[in-house]
C-alpha cells in the first residue's frame, strides 16, 4: 500500500466549514410566539401595540377568543431568555416571523404564522411600535439574535415555502417584496401559483404537490422567478443570523424543488442545519424515506412521536414494543441520528391531552430524550402546560404560557436530561440496543467508543427484573443519574427492584475525541455482515496513510449507518483525501469503495461534519 501523500497547504474560507458543534447534541425548544411571553406591561400601550396592523380588532387581552393574536412578541423571548438558559435549552425553534396578512377568516388571524404577506419583513405584531418592521431596519430582531447568541442559544426559522394566504375577502395569495407587490393568485399572469382545486386523495402525489391544502395558495415552483424570490427571503434572515431552518409541509413540494433549495441555502451558509416536515410519514412509507434521504435536509420523526403516544396512551396495543418496534427501521434513513424528534407539537393535542399523568409525560420526556435523534420539546411542557378543549385540538394545544417556575418537577427533569445528554456522546451518537422489553417495561443501552447509557423505564405495576450489561459497565455499582439510588453489578448483570412509573438513566460518559479540528464522518448506503467492521483510509498520518491496518475504525449505529469523530492535527489547513472500506476481524479489505478517493478540506481549528453515501461503480 502506499505511503502518505503529501499534501500542500490550502487557503481555507473561514465560511467553509463549521465551528459549531454538531446539532445532533443540541437541544430545541419550539415556541409559538404569539402564546408565549408579553412583555409589555401596561395594558393601554398593550391595545395601542397589538392593533397596529391594518385592521382593528385582532388582538384579545383576555386570552378567551383562541383564533385572535393574544400578545406574545419577540421583547417576550428576548425578556425570557435567562429562563431558557436555566432550562438548558440550545436553540429555539420560533413559529414563523415573516409580515402576515393583516385581517381573519371567519374567527382566525394568521397568530401562527403561515399565511405570509411579505417573506422579507417582520410581523409588525412581534415588533414595538417604535420599530421598522423591515427585516434590515428592525432594531428588534437584531436584538433577539445577539440575546440568543450571548446566552448560547441557536435561533433556528421557520420556512414556508408552499403555500401563502387564502381566500380573505376577496384577497388570495397576494405577496410583496420587501414592500413592492410581487404577485397576486387573482392576477396571476406572471404565473407564480397553481390554480387547481383542493386535495381530495392525499395518496394521490400530483394533488399533494399541484393541489390546494386548506385553500391555500400554492406557489408554482416551475417558476423560476418564484425560486429566485423565497431563495433570496431566506438569505436575507440568514444575513441577520438565523442559524438553522425548520422547513414547512415538506412533502407538498417536490424532491428536486428542495435538492435546489438546501443547495443553494447550504452554499450560501455551509453547515447549516435544516429540517423539515414530512407530515405524519413513518418510516414504512416510501415517499417519507424518499424525502428524508434525499431532499438535502433531515425531517420531523413523526413515527417515534406516534409510538411513544402511544405507549402511554394505550390507543394502541403493543405499549413499549411500539416504540421498539419503529426504531427497528431505522436503517432505512440515511441520518436517522439527525431526525428531529418529539411528543407533541401544534398540529395534534398535547401529550397531556392524550395520557392526562404527569408521571407519564416525565417518562415520556426520558424516553425522548435517551433516544437516537435531535429532541424537541413544546414551549410549556416543562410546566405541564395543557388545554383539553376539543380534546386539546388545534387551536387549544396553544395556551398561552403563564407559569415560569424553575421548581416544577417537569422543569428539573428536564434541565438534568439536557445536561446528562449533553455529557454523553452515547446518547447524541450512539447506538441503540434493546436489553429488556415487554408492555409497560422498557430497557435500552446506547453506545458509541467508551460511552454508555442505560435507560430502564416501568409505566405498570412494581416489579423486579435482571438486565445483561454485555460487559459495558464494568463490575462498578452503577448510579442512577434520576434517583441517586445506588444498584450493584452482580456478574455484568443488573438486578434493578423496578416501581410502578419509575424511571432510571445510568450514563458513563467516556472520553471525547480531541484535536485541532475534530471531524465527525457518517457512512450510510452499505450493510455490513456479521465481523464487519467499516473503517476509513486516507492520504494523511490521522487515517493511516493509506495503510488499511491503520486506517481508522468507525463505530457502528444500525446496520445502514457507522459513525465516528476523528481528531486531526498534523493534516489541518490541507485538503485530504479519503474514501471507506469494509474489513473482516484481521483488518483484511473485504470490500473497498470502487471510486476515485474523496476529498475534503480541513480548517486550522473547529469541527467538520461529513456526511457519505456508499459508492460503487
Amino acid at each position: 500500500m502506499s505511503n502518505s501523500a503529501s499534501s500542500s497547504p490550502l487557503p481555507v474560507s473561514p465560511n467553509s466549514f463549521t465551528t459549531e458543534r454538531e446539532f445532533r447534541e443540541e437541544v430545541i425548544y419550539f415556541i409559538i410566539v404569539d402564546r408565549f411571553f408579553d412583555a409589555t406591561s401596561d395594558e393601554e400601550e398593550r391595545r395601542g401595540l397589538w392593533d397596529r396592523g391594518e385592521t382593528s380588532g385582532l388582538y384579545d387581552k383576555t386570552w378567551t377568543q383562541w383564533g385572535k393574536y393574544w400578545g406574545g412578541n419577540l421583547l417576550g423571548i428576548i425578556e425570557k431568555i435567562p429562563y431558557l438558559q436555566s432550562l438548558g435549552v440550545t436553540a429555539v425553534w420560533l413559529s414563523p416571523l415573516f409580515e402576515q396578512v393583516d385581517d381573519m377568516q371567519y374567527d382566525r388571524t394568521p397568530m401562527h404564522g403561515y399565511w405570509t404577506k411579505d417573506f422579507k419583513r417582520i410581523n409588525p405584531r412581534f415588533l414595538p411600535t417604535d420599530d421598522s418592521n423591515s427585516l434590515y431596519q428592525s432594531n428588534t430582531i437584531r436584538k433577539l439574535v445577539d440575546s440568543l447568541h450571548a446566552a448560547d442559544i441557536k435561533l433556528i426559522l421557520d420556512v414556508v415555502c408552499n403555500h401563502s394566504s387564502p381566500d380573505i375577502n376577496g384577497v388570495k395569495g397576494r405577496v410583496f417584496d420587501d414592500g413592492k407587490l410581487l404577485c397576486d393568485y387573482n392576477d396571476d399572469s406572471e404565473g407564480f401559483y397553481h390554480h387547481n382545486p383542493e386535495i381530495t386523495d392525499w395518496e394521490d402525489e400530483y394533488q399533494l404537490i399541484n393541489h390546494e391544502m386548506c385553500g391555500l395558495a400554492t406557489f408554482n415552483e416551475n417558476n423560476p422567478a418564484y425560486r429566485c424570490y423565497i431563495k433570496q427571503a431566506i438569505r436575507e434572515w440568514l444575513d441577520i443570523g438565523v442559524d438553522a431552518l425548520r422547513v414547512d409541509t415538506l412533502k407538498h413540494m417536490p424532491v428536486w424543488f428542495w435538492q435546489e433549495f438546501t443547495a443553494d441555502i447550504k452554499s450560501y451558509k455551509p453547515g447549516i442545519f435544516m429540517f423539515g416536515e414530512y407530515g405524519f410519514g413513518k418510516p414504512w412509507d416510501r415517499r417519507t424515506v424518499q424525502y428524508a434521504n434525499h431532499s438535502g435536509m433531515s425531517i420531523l420523526d413523526f413515527g417515534l412521536c406516534d409510538a411513544i403516544r402511544f405507549a402511554f396512551s394505550g390507543q394502541q396495543e403493543g405499549g413499549f414494543r411500539l416504540v421498539e418496534s419503529l426504531l427497528q427501521h431505522d436503517h432505512v434513513y440515511y441520518r436517522a441520528n439527525e431526525l428531529v424528534t418529539f411528543i407533541d407539537n401544534h398540529d395534534m393535542p398535547r401529550f397531556l391531552s392524550v395520557c392526562s399523568s404527569q408521571r407519564s409525560l416525565e417518562q415520556a420526556l426520558i424516553l425522548l430524550f435517551c433516544l437516537r435523534g435531535v429532541p424537541c420539546v413544546f414551549y410549556g411542557t416543562e410546566q405541564y402546560l395543557v388545554n383539553n378543549t376539543d380534546g386539546g385540538n388545534d387551536p387549544y394545544n396553544r395556551p398561552m404560557m403563564e407559569s415560569w417556575s424553575i421548581d416544577s418537577n417537569c422543569f428539573s427533569l428536564l434541565d438534568s436530561l439536557i445536561s446528562i445528554r449533553r455529557q454523553n456522546q452515547a446518547l447524541t451518537f450512539g447506538s441503540h440496543r434493546q436489553v429488556y422489553v415487554s408492555e409497560h417495561i422498557y430497557a435500552f443501552m446506547r453506545t458509541y467508543r467508551d460511552c454508555h447509557a442505560l435507560c430502564v423505564l416501568n409505566k405498570g405495576p412494581a416489579t423486579q427484573v435482571q438486565l445483561d450489561l454485555g460487559g459495558h459497565f464494568g463490575t462498578s455499582d452503577l448510579t442512577c443519574m434520576l434517583t441517586d439510588a445506588i444498584f450493584p453489578i452482580v456478574d455484568g448483570r443488573l438486578s434493578i427492584a423496578l416501581e410502578s412509573g419509575s424511571a432510571h438513566l445510568f450514563s458513563s460518559p467516556g472520553e471525547r475525541v480531541t484535536g485541532a479540528v475534530v471531524a465527525t464522518f457518517q457512512i450510510n448506503g452499505i450493510e455490513t455482515q456479521p465481523g464487519q467492521r467499516i473503517v476509513i483510509t486516507g492520504d494523511c498520518p490521522e487515517l493511516g496513510g493509506w495503510d488499511l491496518y491503520r486506517a481508522y475504525g468507525m463505530e457502528y449505529v444500525n446496520r445502514n449507518t457507522w459513525i465516528c469523530e476523528v481528531g486531526f492535527r498534523e493534516s489541518v489547513n490541507t485538503a485530504i483525501r479519503f474514501k471507506y472500506a469494509v474489513v473482516d476481524d484481521t483488518g483484511y479489505a473485504a470490500i473497498r469503495e470502487d471510486i476515485l478517493p474523496r476529498q475534503l478540506v480541513l480548517p486550522s481549528t473547529g469541527r467538520q461534519k461529513v456526511d457519505s453515501v456508499w459508492q460503487v461503480t
